[in-house]
């Protein structure tokens, strides 16, 4: 079992009321906080809400080690239990940065709660998650997400996919496009992260089904771009942003010079330009052992639908890929008669990691510093992922 130990910065509203001991909780993932909510209502005695990270000491980049949060608490805390001494550098803390996620302002997550309120009742909230990417709050029987003005709107892409298959994804009980908010209706059942064979056979083939009919679509949906004909400008562009050696600086210069073959490659399978759930692993997927749906598509891009079974394959045992890629071909085969999905394997073998790789980039870019830590490695090991597959060719 992995810990984290927390140190809560806590405020009523932007006041400083003091530090909280530290305490430990898992699971150790840093986003995760119902646990710290949990603890910090019981000592305090009153509701309180995470706002962000301030600082941690990696163990794993995410996860572990000691984590320093502002933690926004809901009324006045019960005396004696807080350190009040004055902290010196509170100001910077809550000064306003102008890439904040909207949730990691004071107020923030009580705005999501009372939405989510005004549609089903007064019932409470857990705070589950909260990162730079979402904040996730759990309500009896629905979900309340926000995301990142970089990353889609659950409920906005959930409702272009249930329109072809409305067993595929959550309900969607009421969305805010302006705020970036979405309420979504509890997918009973538990996360697929050794998924049985049926779990296979029932998702994988009726998400092709759906990227066929959202091909036709994509010009009108609101979701980033990621296309592989666009990736070599792009790439090139990263290299000098990351912190690589001088030879991997030269081999991907090799890579990029390569890209037009091997993205030529790809289409030659002749599978369509279409949305792409983006994290296509099976913890999103969700089981009662009767109905299977898909969850969390707030990293959905356009792009090319072979990057999701690239990464399926990278979540799943070794013994259970043959299938899921046997799976994977026979949909498009079915649906799209005349491609050839398997071609795409390979060439997306070393596009999936640069697609990454400039995915995790777009994050940075447009998070505050102190949440970039989740992310700051990722682009270079998405690099160095793609130059591994490359391999000898360079």
């Amino acid at each position: 079992m992995e810990f984290k130990t927390v140190e809560a910065l806590v405020s009523v509203g932007a006041r400083y009321v003091g530090r909280a001991p530290t305490f430990d909780v898992e699971p150790g993932w840093w986003s995760e906080v119902e646990a710290i909510t949990r603890h910090l209502d019981e000592l305090l005695g009153v509701p309180t809400l995470v706002l962000r990270l301030v600082h941690a000491d990696e163990a794993l980049i995410g996860r572990g080690g000691r984590v320093v949060y502002h933690v926004e608490a809901l009324g006045e805390p019960r005396p004696g239990v807080l350190d009040g001494t004055p902290l010196p550098d509170w100001d910077s803390i809550i000064a306003a940065q102008p890439l904040r996620s909207t949730w990691a302002e004071v107020g923030g997550p009580s705005r999501l709660i009372a939405w989510a309120q005004s549609v089903i009742g007064p019932h409470d909230a857990v705070q589950v998650k909260t990162w730079n990417l979402s904040c996730l709050m759990r309500f009896p029987g629905a979900w309340a997400k926000a995301t990142s003005r970089f990353c889609s709107v659950d409920a906005d892409i959930i409702e272009h996919v249930r329109r072809y298959d409305e067993t595929l994804a959550p309900a969607v009980l009421a969305t805010s496009r302006e705020d970036r908010w979405s309420l979504l209706a509890h997918a009973p059942g538990t996360d697929c992260w050794e998924p049985d064979r049926p779990s296979v056979e029932s998702v994988v083939p009726r998400w092709v089904a759906a990227q066929v009919a959202l091909a036709e679509e994509v010009d009108e949906l609101d979701a980033p771009r990621l296309l592989p004909d666009e990736l070599a400008d792009e790439v090139a562009a990263l290299i000098p942003r990351v912190a690589l050696s001088d030879d991997e600086v030269s081999r991907l210069l090799k890579l990029v010079d390569r890209l037009p073959a091997i993205v030529g490659e790809l289409e030659s399978a002749g599978l369509p330009i279409s949305l792409v759930h983006g994290d296509f692993h099976p913890g999103n997927w969700r089981s009662d052992g009767t109905q299977r749906v898909i969850v969390d598509w707030a990293d959905t891009f356009i792009g090319h639908p072979a990057t999701d079974i690239r990464h399926l394959h990278d979540f799943l045992p070794a013994e259970k890929r043959e299938h899921a890629r046997e799976v994977w071909s026979a949909a498009w085969l079915r649906e799209l008669p005349g491609c050839e999905p398997l071609r795409a394997l390979r060439p997306m073998s070393v596009l999936g990691p640069l697609t990454y790789a400039l995915m995790y980039q777009r994050f940075l870019d447009n998070i505050e510093p102190d949440e970039r830590i989740y992310h700051q490695d990722d682009p270079a090991i998405c690099l160095r992922s793609a130059l591994d597959v490359a391999g000898c060719e360079l």
